[in-house]
């Protein structure tokens, strides 16, 4: 063995082994230096409002870590200035690895490869008043950490009571990597800087105000994810009664759901210090959303408009999956399924969606039999401008209920709807109607509407698209039959059974004159129309003034002009039963066809032309009627002309209609009726006049209903049986207007003063 060669290396190990015992004993001095220095440090040096203290604290000069273990830190309880944040801290322990110790003596700036804090349990109490005087604090103002880590942290934020708690986290971990915090950053919004971040937190509690709280049972955010679980912003029970015209605070709706979702997160502020947002996706599951308190908001005078959106925001997509909204006694919508793509926000410019689709949406809405308060014009509230691409509905079923007893009033299946190129701004905000758009389609399956006890309306295949407007086989018909619906009346009333096969409108121009609707037609299509019109004589006469339609269309509370308006191939009838009767007299028009002139309501106009009905109908099934109907709504005296003609008619189908009035009963063919009448709201005169064959009249006694023999042999001798070509005319005495009677009861009795006078039977 060559002694010689081992001696090098035995003086190289006792170097290195001395070198490694004077760093561990330098380790161990300055440990104990540290140990004895820090709190000396602290001392010195602490002129914040906050006393520190620990109960251990341990060194590494390897690799420059510093370890400090039962934290605590709480206000100075004799310090001399304000207080900038009331809050507690108690810390399990505080892990510095890779500290450059020099820098952090001398300069009091902390460079760090890493610094974890464990255990946190910081309670801070809210000030009465904001803050806002500059700290004068000699600590450093520069820290540089690669890696920033907090676990299993607990926070509570309490009011200035230190009773009332505001906010509660519970297992939150934070991980930020990059970590930077200097006297430039601190002018900013987030006072440092940093590359990535993830942060994950257990039970979540936020009191949004007095009544209003959030919770969650989980939360991870990092810089491309956002996750919540079991989100749940409730209200106590104290809402429905809070008076907002009372408080300094906005209620925000009940908001329930098992998740929420954000994918390709990025936040933050950007060069001119402006908050952004952004995401790839929002997606919410089964989010139900319930609005409690719909109580006005102030007036505008108590109201500072401010913007929807007040950051920047880009989405790539909204996605909201079998969810619920309600607001309270109005609306409850179920299964709500949405799609929002491209959504843009430029702070203070404009809101920019793409499109909006809503699927299979089952929406309910209530009415109630309260009187609705006037709302008062919030305009100044909305400052925005909103721009929607296109908007879609797709197979909704939308139903309104009664509030009380949650009847059904109205159901529509297969609503399909689509609005394109939408925009709302602080000018069309202003408007009944809020919004401009270029394009809208409105189509439904059915229709099924019970406004009341006694009437149930359907329709079927009902379309809008862009002013024109469908529908098919529309009824009104009535719930009751004819003697339910007698046996219930005080007075007496009419029973309307309506049906149509089709009602069209090519042009339909609908808007609003401020709070007034306007509806603008130039044709109105009535295809196949049966209108049956039952009354019974048994209930007691209805004594209120029954208007004429001038008068009616004079009032109307809206703006409406119908140029044309064409009833084709219907059937119109009209049942009379009295107490004497055996069942009800029927008077019938079939291949019924009308053309309807200038059908104009009066409102905010001064004069408008004439509105005049051109009639053909058959009477009693074979009988043809020509009729001319005109009249002015914008005449106060109700002034009115009717004239045509009735030809080939069997007189013995009057019978019904003739014997109650005239006490007489007529048998013969009746070549011809003519009539020309001119009335008003008072009475009426005219021409009327009659051809015919083989007449025989039968008169009866008013009293006991039996046949007047001798007077009918003689009335008879100076009837003519037959006029042959010639007519029998005659200028008709005045009639005198029963205000409690109807247009056509006036008009019936202007014929029936024509037969009497022209048949010589009184």
């Amino acid at each position: 063995m060559n002694l010689k060669k081992i001696q090098p290396k035995k003086k190289f190990l006792y170097w290195i082994g001395g070198i490694l015992l004077f760093l561990i004993l330098l380790n161990i001095g300055i440990g104990s230096w540290i140990k004895a220095r820090i709190p000396a440090i602290i001392e010195e040096k602490n002129d914040t409002a906050y006393q520190f203290a620990y109960k251990d604290l341990g060194f590494n000069l390897f690799n420059s870590s510093l370890s400090v273990e039962g934290i605590s830190i709480s206000p100075k309880e004799n310090f001399k200035g304000k207080i900038p944040m009331d809050f507690t801290a108690d810390v399990g322990e505080i892990k510095v690895v890779g500290v450059n110790f020099l820098k952090l003596l001398k300069d009091k700036d902390l460079s760090a490869f890493s610094i974890k804090i464990i255990e946190p349990k910081v309670v801070f109490n809210q000030s009465e008043t904001k803050d806002t005087t500059k700290s004068d604090s000699k600590l450093g103002s520069v820290i540089n950490v690669n890696r920033f880590i907090i676990e299993d942290a607990f926070f509570e934020l309490f009011k200035s009571d230190k009773t009332t708690k505001l906010a509660e986290f519970q297992n939150l971990d934070l991980d930020i990597g990059g970590v930077n915090l200097s006297q430039r950053t601190l002018e900013k919004d987030i006072p440092f800087t940093y590359t990535d971040f993830e942060m994950t937190s257990g039970k979540i509690f936020y009191q949004i105000n007095p009544v209003q709280q959030l919770n969650a049972s989980s939360l991870k955010v990092n810089d491309n994810l956002f996750y919540l679980n079991n989100f749940d912003l409730n209200s106590n029970e104290d809402v429905i009664k809070v008076d907002l015209k009372k408080v300094n605070y906005r209620l925000v709706p009940d908001i329930k759901t098992p998740q929420v979702i954000f994918t390709g997160l990025d936040w933050g502020y950007n060069q001119k210090n402006a908050l952004y947002f952004k995401a790839d996706i929002l997606k919410f599951d089964s989010v139900d959303v319930n609005i409690r308190n719909t109580k006005e908001r102030p007036t505008d005078s108590a109201r500072i408009a401010s913007h929807i959106l007040p950051f920047d925001l880009n989405i790539g997509s909204i996605q909201l999956d079998n969810s619920r909204f309600r607001i309270r006694n109005a609306l409850d919508a179920k299964n709500i399924n949405i799609q929002v793509k491209n959504v843009s926000n430029v702070f203070a410019d404009k809101l920019i969606v793409e499109s909006i689709l809503m699927d299979h949406p089952d929406i309910t809405s209530f009415q109630s039999k309260s009187t609705k308060k006037k709302v008062e014009n919030a305009a100044s509230d909305f400052i925005d401008i909103i721009q929607i691409g296109d908007v879609t509905i797709k197979n909704a079923t939308y139903k309104l209920n009664q509030l009380n007893g949650n009847q059904n009033l109205l159901t529509v299946n297969d609503v399909n709807f689509e609005m394109k190129n939408i925009e709302m701004n602080p000018e069309s905000y202003k408007e009944k109607i809020p919004i401009l758009y270029k394009d809208i389609s409105l189509k439904a399956k059915s229709l099924d509407y019970n406004p009341n006890n006694v009437y149930r309306l359907q329709s079927q295949n009902i379309s809008y698209v862009n002013g024109k407007f469908d529908l098919s086989n529309f009824s009104m018909k009535p719930k009751l039959t004819r003697n339910q619906f007698v046996r219930q009346l005080k007075k007496e009333l009419d029973l309307y059974t309506i049906s149509a096969q089709s009602i069209q409108i090519p042009n339909l121009n609908w808007s609003f004159r401020g709070d007034d609707l306007s509806l603008k037609i130039n044709t109105m299509n009535l295809e196949k129309v049966h209108a049956n019109v039952y009354r019974s004589k048994l209930p007691p006469d209805d004594p209120k003034k029954k208007l004429l339609y001038s008068k009616l269309l004079r009032d109307l509370p809206i703006y409406l002009e119908v140029n044309h308006l064409n009833l084709k191939n219907s059937l119109v009838e009209y049942e009379e039963e009295t107490e004497a009767s055996s069942g009800a007299g029927k008077l019938s028009f079939s291949n019924f066809n009308a053309n309807i002139k200038n059908v104009n309501s009066g409102k905010g106009k001064s004069s408008i032309p004439d509105v005049q009905a051109n009639i053909t109908t058959n009477f009693m099934n074979d009988s043809r009627i020509t009729a001319i109907w005109t009249f002015n709504p914008m005449n106060r005296s109700e002034k009115f002309n009717i004239k045509g003609s009735l030809f080939n008619f069997d007189a013995k189908r009057m019978t019904p209609f003739v014997k109650p009035y005239l006490h007489a009963t007529m048998d013969g063919n009746m070549k011809e009726v003519r009539f020309n009448f001119t009335g008003n709201d008072i009475s009426a005169t005219g021409d009327f006049g009659v051809r015919y064959d083989n007449l025989k009249v039968t008169l009866y006694n008013p009293d006991t209903g039996k046949e007047r023999k001798v007077l009918n042999t003689v009335g008879n001798l100076f009837v003519k049986s037959s006029t042959k070509e010639k007519y029998e005319e005659v200028a008709i005495k005045p009639v005198i207007r029963s205000q409690d009677r109807s247009f056509f009861n006036f008009f019936w009795n202007c014929v029936l003063q024509g037969l009497k006078q022209t048949l010589l039977i009184i």
